[in-house]
């Protein structure tokens, strides 16, 4: 079998780095919707104070 050249070995790390960096982003993407509806939930907390 026959190695592979360094211009296959570039574009595999390009395409590694490009997945991880779309991984990263769908994360804080995610920790976005999640941490959304807990702060609505403290606002709402701290509104019926202000209120009263």
């Amino acid at each position: 079998m026959a190695k592979r050249g360094q211009h296959s070995f570039l574009k595999r790390q390009k395409e590694i780095k490009r997945q991880q960096k779309a991984q990263e982003k769908m994360a804080r993407r995610q920790g976005k919707k999640k941490e959304a509806p807990d702060e609505d939930k403290s606002d709402a907390e701290e509104r019926p104070d202000e209120q009263e």
